[in-house]
């Protein structure tokens, strides 16, 4: 019998050491991460503002300069993550959340580091999106993406000098995801972006949804111009937190989307739609 009761008993021995040290390890990560009414100097918020059907600005303030995340998504294995745009260590954080759905519950959990290393960690908190806005979606197809084979044929410029395919690259304004943006180089007003049509259409309606830094980065109205030289517009944008439509009548392949007034800094688009009715 104890022939085959010692060897258990010695891996049993062989084991244990190891598994203190799976034990310690876990509650040494663990401990690593601190909770954010922790963190030297405190903070305030987080705060959720301009909730939309499709986006939301998670916004607080610490006294000590940090970088920050924010995670989300409809439980709290949240699943998506997001970024404070083009920014290194700062004391006021501003995180916009995109790709969200109307009237949804969502749970987030803000994160961020120190120049020390040190991580700090909200608890899980909650929101819930509005209704849809924006109007109601426009008839026929939106030709303006690169699957219908629209391209970007110009543009102020991209963020940080990369090309369209560069993370705010042009090319994000018409991929057809409302988790990506295009974003220019600080060109406020005189921002534009061209889009080249696979061929001419006759457009009903055109939608254009603007990026939002906060204080900065929003268009509140924008022109339209042909390749024919007809200028549609002004169209005004209430905010930033949804697509919004507005009905044309035009035969173009080339629309020129200029910026008339913003706040000024890094604007640009979330995403820029144009509609055609079925075999036009």
């Amino acid at each position: 019998m104890c022939r085959y009761r010692r060897p258990s008993f010695i891996v049993a021995l062989f084991l244990l050491p190891l598994a203190l040290i799976v034990i310690s390890c876990a509650v040494g990560e663990e401990d690593e991460i601190r909770a954010l009414k922790d963190i030297p100097g405190g903070f305030e918020g987080p705060h959720v503002q301009d909730i939309g059907p499709h986006s939301a600005r998670i916004v607080f303030r610490t006294n000590t300069p940090v970088v920050c995340n924010v995670a989300y998504g409809t439980d709290d294995d949240y699943g998506r993550l997001s970024l404070m745009a083009m920014t290194g260590p700062l004391t006021d954080h501003d995180v916009q959340l995109l790709g969200l759905e109307p009237t949804t519950t969502y749970h987030f959990r803000v994160t961020v580091t120190d120049s020390a290393s040190n991580v700090y960690q909200s608890d899980d908190l909650t929101f819930i999106t509005s209704e849809g806005g924006g109007g109601t979606k426009p008839s026929g197809r939106n030709v303006a993406t690169l699957s219908e084979g629209a391209n970007i044929v110009g543009v102020s410029s991209n963020w940080g000098g990369g090309d369209l395919d560069s993370t705010f690259g042009g090319n994000k304004a018409i991929d057809g995801l409302l988790g990506t943006e295009w974003s220019s180089n600080g060109d406020g007003d005189a921002a534009w972006i061209e889009i080249e049509l696979e061929r001419r259409y006759n457009i009903n309606a055109i939608g254009f949804w603007t990026r939002t830094m906060g204080n900065s980065g929003q268009i509140f109205s924008f022109n339209v111009i042909t390749d024919e030289g007809q200028q549609l517009g002004p169209f005004d944008l209430p905010d930033a937190s949804t697509i919004y439509y507005f009905e044309v009548q035009t035969q173009a392949r080339r629309l020129r989307f200029e910026v008339a007034t913003s706040s000024g800094g890094n604007t640009g688009a979330v995403e820029i739609e144009a509609y055609a009715l079925e075999g036009r």
